[in-house]
């Protein structure tokens, strides 16, 4: 048996070159599985020798998932697209693709080669992920009579369990460890979980899975909304014609027609978020502070002594952090007269931006910044906003 090297490939951006628009309009499929459910499928039909299924994650399709499936389409891959929360008439969230039946995509990926007769890719962005790895792992459970299934792509993964504590590494679902599939992994390099990056890569490795990631430089979100930044647009500009050589990389393999066996049982992940004030398991050092303020004034903090100081992870983009910043102004006010600081890090957003968002929204203490999200990083932030009472 030929034990393949992980293999990362970091790509910088290509030449932006013209892509050919077709008006491409989507059929709807129903399909039917084993166990009797009816599941709709957004069907864009293309010439080729491949069928792309996209997996919607958490929050549904977006329209950039949507238009991303158009201009595919119309370089001849054809896309079936599927939100399991709407198909399964069930609420959206990540917590429904964590439990989504693993049957469910088996027998889509067979239904899409029975029905076209083309080679399968499955993709997903972030926790999209999970289903496309665990529905992987059923198909292959099967035992398959031929490999079909050229591999998968995925979009800045979050193949977790759940958010984490505070300070602590976030679990992997228990198919991450027993992949074999090719992948090609487009990551967000600006975005909160690329700390993460590295430990995936080296439990895919120990699996002997061939990898590859492409780095997206200055791209927060690449499928969502918020993040409209010259970098993403140029990266989702490129992505169609770059995802015909990326095929092509995954085609040199083939898929293993034999699930490896799962034996590894993460620990179940509290999937609701804290929302009152929870003793801090991590390391209990915090980390010191060397950044600059919107002003580009020096901000060091190496000793924590002697006050009490809030550290507060926020970013533009993020509701629930937006929707707190009147209540850190209060209690800044009423802890004026007391040993208290309070420290604002925004995560790696433009000063322009920022600038922007504060002359629209009253805040009342210092912002810092956080470029590239090293800090949050040092500090294993997972998600926004996050406050730390030290």
């Amino acid at each position: 048996m030929m034990i393949l090297p992980l293999r990362i490939l970091m790509l910088s951006l290509a030449l932006c070159f013209p892509i050919l628009c077709i008006q491409t309009h989507a059929d709807e499929l129903s399909l039917h599985t084993a166990d009797g459910t009816d599941l709709n499928v957004q069907r864009y039909s293309a010439q080729g020798d491949y069928v792309l299924l996209w997996i919607a994650a958490g929050n549904g399709l977006d329209q950039r998932e949507i238009q991303f499936a158009k201009d595919l389409a119309g370089k001849s891959i054809e896309v079936w697209q599927i939100d399991f929360a709407d198909a399964l008439f069930q609420p959206h969230g990540n917590q429904l693709l964590r439990d989504l039946n693993a049957d469910y995509v088996a027998d889509l990926i067979t239904t899409a080669h029975a029905q076209t007769g083309k080679h399968v890719l499955l993709a997903a962005h972030a926790y999209g992920a999970i289903p496309v790895i665990n529905g992987i792992h059923r198909w292959q459970s099967r035992r398959p009579v031929s490999a079909y299934v050229t591999g998968a792509l995925l979009f800045t993964p979050e193949l977790y369990t759940g958010p984490p504590e505070l300070g602590k590494d976030p679990e992997f679902i228990a198919a991450t460890y027993a992949t074999r599939v090719p992948l090609f992994i487009y990551q967000d390099a600006k975005h909160h979980t690329n700390w993460q990056l590295p430990r995936l890569l080296r439990i895919l490795e120990s699996n002997a899975a061939p990898v590859y990631v492409k780095s997206l430089p200055g791209v927060t979100g690449l499928f969502y909304a918020s993040d409209d930044s010259a970098a993403t647009a140029a990266a989702l500009f490129n992505l169609p014609t770059e995802i015909h050589r990326h095929i092509k990389l995954l085609a040199h393999y083939s898929t293993p027609l034999a699930a490896l066996p799962i034996s590894r049982n993460p620990a179940h992940a509290n999937t609701k978020l804290d929302s009152k004030l929870v003793a801090f398991s991590g390391n209990p050092d915090p980390p010191k502070l060397a950044l600059h303020d919107i002003n580009n004034k020096a901000y060091l903090r190496n000793d924590y002594r002697g006050k009490v100081t809030i550290v507060n992870f926020w970013a533009t983009w993020c509701p629930p952090c937006v929707e707190e910043i009147p209540s850190l102004n209060r209690l800044r006010s009423q802890m004026h007269s007391e040993k208290f600081e309070l420290i604002s890090i925004n995560y790696s957003e433009e000063p322009a931006r920022i600038r922007h968002f504060l002359q629209q929204v009253h805040v009342e203490f210092p912002v810092l910044l956080d470029p590239g999200g090293h800090t949050a990083t040092q500090w294993r932030v997972y998600v926004f906003p996050s406050t730390f009472v030290i």
